[in-house]
């Protein structure tokens, strides 16, 4: 019996050292979080029970339920990590252009399982891939896309006879088989093959909301290896697996090849001189398709719905495309040809605006920090409630709920409330060549066909993975024009 209290007695001595230490050396964190507003029925304890019970599809919905309106803040804990959340414009600017908050948190991105891809990587490092990955973005290598773009969307448009009077289908098939073509062929330097293609839309579809399912175990400190000995890690693998097998494929196509162009990432990625190992090649690989998959496929298929039940927007729109085509269908696509498309360009915004790809997004301060006053300890999260900024009737107005894209042919009383592509020194770095490729596609594809919808405007649900997605899918119907 003396024994057993010797134990006990030394672990609960042992366990108020660790947490006396633990405080003490986190005592300025707490001493500065203590002046910052937040919601007070938001404890460590109760995040700890929201991981517990909350499903994962509302896990994040929950979490922004706590932010203040009438607050340009609110803190919240969740377990020992100090999180600020914000839909302030302002606030979210600052964060963004700010050197002490370019770094994404752990706490979240490690989430993505892609910790070096240029989505979740820091420091040094980041600036080091991201001045590689600008070299294939630059407007003398976009110039040489828009004939690429055009090839792979007349495919789509052919494809898509098959569906002309023959009732609603989804439609991010189509939009994700044509956002993989143009990836494959303007970066991978590779043609995509039909049984990888349908592997990776299981694979991506399913990828999304298993890192949500797995943000719980990330937060109390689980990694993907520990996850290996549970159900959860056993899905995590085998999607793993389509992408290593076909970033395998991609990679033994482009070493054979005689042509190495380099302004194709694919060729900066596998350059011994750059100094990638196989895991910065895997996570940047997988990074790109994730960003082709999820933003241009739901972006294409979100507008087209948009079109199909506001007919007016897409009258307006055919008859853009009409009046700038009216000599004839010999018209080189070019860059400087496609800005002149102002009300298609005003509808992607729109749509981006009301469906926010990225709905949330996230910084780290990585030293202690003073943004609008208030002093932000080092280590700190940031949650930016994007879609929440973007639906802000503050900046919007009274429609702000609406799909109104004549708003964007006007200056905007706030442009700092619009970011679908983030900003600052961490902007997608792809945002120039996803306006280029969606704008091709829609003059092809409205130019064929006109686009319904059935489902109604106020009825649509949305739900929030990492992605925001339309609870029923992307359902629309063609006809020939």
């Amino acid at each position: 019996m003396f024994v057993l209290e010797t134990i006990v007695l030394f672990l609960l001595v042992t366990c108020v050292t660790h947490y006396v230490v633990f405080r003490w050396k986190r005592q300025r964190l707490y001493a500065l979080a203590e002046k910052l507003p937040g919601h007070e029925g938001f404890s460590i304890w109760e995040s700890f029970f929201m991981i517990l019970t909350v499903h994962r599809k509302d896990y994040i919905t929950k979490v922004l339920t706590y932010i203040k309106d009438d607050a340009k803040i609110t803190k919240i804990w969740l377990l020992k990590n100090l999180v600020i959340m914000t839909k302030d414009a302002d606030f979210i600017n600052k964060v963004f252009n700010s050197q002490h908050t370019i770094d994404k948190p752990e706490l979240f991105y490690d989430a993505f399982l892609v910790k070096r891809g240029l989505i979740a990587i820091n420091g040094e490092d980041q600036k080091v891939h991201r001045k590689i990955f600008t070299k294939s973005f630059t407007t003398k290598v976009l110039q040489t896309l828009p004939k690429i773009f055009d090839e792979n969307s007349k495919r789509i448009v052919k494809l898509l006879e098959s569906k002309v009077n023959c009732g609603e289908f989804e439609f991010t098939d189509y939009a994700g088989s044509y956002s993989f073509d143009t990836l494959g062929s303007s970066n991978l330097n590779y043609s995509e093959k039909d049984h990888f293609k349908s592997d990776l839309f299981y694979a991506f579809e399913k990828f999304s909301p298993i890192m949500v399912d797995i943000l719980p175990y990330i937060v109390v400190g689980f990694t993907r290896k520990n996850l290996r000995y549970i159900n959860i890690g056993k899905r995590i693998e085998e999607i793993f697996k389509v992408f290593d097998n076909y970033l395998n494929e991609v990679i033994n196509n482009n070493r054979k090849s005689p042509c190495k162009d380099e302004n194709k990432l694919i060729f900066s990625l596998l350059d011994p001189k750059n100094g990638f190992d196989e895991e910065d090649i895997r996570d940047e690989f997988i990074t790109m398709i994730l960003g082709a998959f999820e933003t241009t496929t739901k972006i294409i298929s979100s507008a087209l719905m948009m079109l199909g039940i506001h007919q007016n927007a897409q009258h307006k729109l055919m008859q853009e495309i009409e009046e700038i085509f009216i000599n004839g269908d010999d018209t080189t696509l070019t860059i400087d040809f496609l800005n002149k498309f102002q009300f298609m360009e005003a509808v992607i915004k729109e749509t981006m605006r009301l469906f926010t790809v990225a709905p949330i997004l996230a910084r780290k301060a990585s030293e202690e920090v003073e943004i609008d006053g208030y002093v932000i300890p080092k280590g700190t999260a940031f949650l930016l409630a994007i879609d929440a900024m973007h639906k802000d009737e503050k900046y919007w107005g009274k429609d702000a709920n609406l799909f109104k894209p004549e708003r964007f042919l006007e200056t905007l009383a706030y442009p700092q409330a619009y970011a679908p592509f983030s900003g600052g020194r961490r902007m997608c770095i792809g945002f120039r060549y996803a306006m280029i490729s969606m704008k091709i596609f829609f003059i092809n594809f409205l130019r064929s066909y006109k686009v319904n919808c059935s489902s109604k405007f106020e009825e649509l649900e949305t739900e929030m993975t990492m992605t925001l997605n339309f609870v029923k899918g992307y359902k629309v119907s063609i006809e020939r024009r």
